[in-house]
């Protein structure tokens, strides 16, 4: 994306906060998604233009208490509590990766924050999504109910965390509700507000409405403001920046179906981009249901043998074999043998697997494993 002007921003030693908020004012960026939002969709994104990643939400108390450990081969941080693993990020995404952060409490969200902060470019706070699992005990879309909550962990967050801190809401029923949530939300002092311009309790399938994001973004302004709702391709961004005045867009489901369309100059054949994907997550030992899963969001044409194959997939050589792939790229001993495990032995097996990437809302996937059988539909 094109640079834009300077915001005016904290002096830091090194420039790394100056340079996060100046992104978060012109890019196109991934937006979190549940089970597909792990590494290795976050790093093809990347390679394909994405600006910034946002992880999957995870929740507080999942990653409070983890250990940081580092796999030597593949150079992949895995934070592991248990034996489970909670998140996985690498060092090439470290500049450009926000984790979102599920909390309903200002001391939890912070001894989270405390454990990534140092591996992450961002914190975002979760206040958008409407799922069970999410407003579950108080977050999420809960948290649009609870102002006084809502803003007492992001400003526990600005105040103590060393990273920026943005947070993800949705539009409430009328603009002066959302207009005076957001004023609150803006005094914390957080960098960025995204806004998916859908309401609690409209579903994907209905059209978005940016224009009720017009007024949030010259209430707020100059605090960047992200747009969240039917991004699904390159010049929807030019779109919806121009539509709304957000000063940047994010894209969830058009990316879940080719990661590419970061690409200013369009994207490459979903086919090509699903190959692109196999071969990450091979090289950074994701979990191979969590692999599987992704690609079938990805594969173009669900009515084809190849689909049904995949769909049939149990192991890495099958997808390879399913994607006419001559071999698996280099797997650590332990990442193979934790992508292959059974649920029984999984939890054992990540634990001696760091690049292990499963997903991250134990809530909806307690034993780690995602369902193949079903495609995004949020």
């Amino acid at each position: 994306m094109a640079p834009a002007a300077a915001a005016d921003t904290a002096d830091t030693a090194d420039g790394t906060t100056d340079a996060l908020q100046e992104r978060y004012r012109n890019g196109f960026f991934l937006a979190p998604m549940v089970r597909v939002g792990t590494l290795p969709l976050r790093l093809l994104c990347l390679e394909y233009g994405a600006d910034l990643v946002w992880t999957s939400e995870v929740v507080d108390k999942s990653i409070t208490g983890c250990e940081r450990v580092v796999d030597s081969a593949t150079g992949v941080v895995s934070f592991v509590r248990d034996g489970r693993c909670a998140f996985t990020t690498h060092p090439d995404e470290k500049q450009r990766v926000i984790f979102q952060l599920g909390s309903a409490r200002p001391e939890m969200a912070l001894e989270a924050a405390r454990v990534v902060e140092g591996d992450v470019s961002g914190i975002d706070l979760n206040c958008g999504c409407p799922k069970k699992f999410s407003v579950h005990g108080g977050m999420g879309a809960a948290l649009l109910s609870d102002p006084d909550r809502l803003c007492s962990i992001l400003d526990v967050l600005v105040k103590n965390i060393s990273v920026p801190i943005s947070c993800k809401i949705r539009v409430l029923e009328d603009d002066e509700k959302t207009l005076a949530l957001v004023r609150r939300i803006a005094a914390t002092g957080i960098s960025a507000l995204t806004v998916h311009c859908r309401t609690r309790s409209m579903r994907p399938r209905e059209k978005a409405l940016w224009d009720r994001l017009g007024c949030i973004v010259r209430e707020l302004a100059p605090l960047p403001v992200i747009l969240n709702g039917d991004v699904f391709e390159f010049d929807d961004v030019r779109r919806g920046r121009e539509c709304t005045g957000a000063t940047s867009a994010m894209a969830a489901r058009g990316a879940a179906a080719n990661p590419s369309i970061f690409r200013p100059e369009g994207p490459v054949p979903a086919v090509e981009a699903v190959v692109a994907y196999a071969k990450t997550a091979m090289r950074v030992g994701n979990h191979v249901q969590n692999t599987k899963y992704t690609l079938m969001q990805m594969y173009p044409d669900t009515k084809s043998a190849k689909f049904e194959a995949l769909r049939s997939a149990k192991s890495y050589a099958d997808i390879c074999a399913v994607l006419e792939l001559a071999e698996p790229p280099a797997i650590t001993a332990a990442a193979a043998a934790a992508a292959a495990a059974g649920p029984a032995k999984r939890s054992a097996a990540a634990s001696t697997c760091p690049g292990v990437d499963t997903p991250t809302c134990s809530s909806t996937t307690p034993d780690g494993i995602a369902h193949p059988q079903k495609r995004i539909r949020s």
